[in-house]
């Protein structure tokens, strides 16, 4: 069976909304085979989100997420799935991610990153750099950890991110659930990604994102529906991890050692 992995990320090696949303106007642009050139406006509301995203301090995500998995047949089924976030700049950081075909959860403390698994009941706790950013870009390097939604969060700092984007164009201004959104597309050499920005010049959050992968001529998708909590109540203990009863620490190898390399 060929799927698209459900924490797949176009802005990484790996990550990172379920209907489309209704139009409120008509796009503004013709479809992306007529832009094959990134378009200003769009790497400008890709920097203003991300340079907003980092201005965040206290604060909490959450996503309700779709990923496609497609058949021998080539049928395609679709399993769903909710990712929880909050965070606490620049060290603190805890995520649940609950699928249909994964349970993941992240406890990031400024001294140590655990990863644990509630259904087979393994985790595991390593060394972390002191700040989230160098957290996820040393994890995702090092053990290919991938932390979902977090290459959002690096948009506009981290060159190599906008590098990899071949094309990007403004569709048009869109309805996600109850919010004005921007509606942008973009290609990559192995995906297409679009991304709802919410038509906010104080608080440009994104709204929803759907990746395609272009590795596969059935073109599975990805898709994420997000809201955001500015104001989240954090108790002291939130990104401790405390093992449960039974639960077992596994070593995890690096991602050179797991491949033979």
């Amino acid at each position: 069976m060929k799927r698209l992995v459900s924490t797949a990320s176009v802005f990484g090696l790996a990550l990172l909304l379920s209907s489309a949303a209704m139009t409120q106007t008509p796009p503004a642009s013709a479809p992306a085979a007529t832009h094959p050139t990134l378009e200003p406006e769009a790497t400008a509301a890709l920097q203003r989100m991300g340079a907003y995203l980092r201005t965040l301090t206290t604060f909490g995500a959450a996503a309700d997420v779709t990923s496609e998995e497609v058949l021998p047949s080539g049928q395609k089924v679709q399993y769903t799935g909710a990712i929880d976030l909050v965070a606490t700049r620049p060290n603190r950081l805890r995520l649940n991610l609950d699928s249909t075909r994964k349970r993941r959860q992240y406890f990031y403390d400024g001294r140590t990153l655990t990863v644990y698994s509630p259904r087979q009941g393994y985790y595991a706790t390593l060394d972390a750099p002191p700040t989230i950013g160098e957290m996820i870009k040393t994890f995702g390097e090092r053990y290919d950890i991938v932390i979902p939604l977090a290459d959002l969060f690096a948009i506009g700092e981290d060159p190599a991110i906008m590098a990899r984007i071949q094309s990007g164009f403004f569709v048009g201004t869109e309805a996600v659930d109850d919010q004005t959104c921007d509606h942008y597309a973009f290609r990559q050499e192995k995906a297409d990604w679009q991304i709802w920005i919410r038509d906010d010049d104080a608080q440009p959050l994104p709204c929803r994102i759907v990746i395609t992968s272009r590795e596969d001529p059935a073109l599975p998708q990805y898709e994420a529906r997000m809201t955001w909590n500015l104001q989240p109540v954090v108790p002291p203990d939130t990104f401790t991890f405390t093992p449960p009863e039974g639960a077992e620490r596994i070593p995890v190898q690096t991602a050179a050692a797991a491949s033979g390399q």
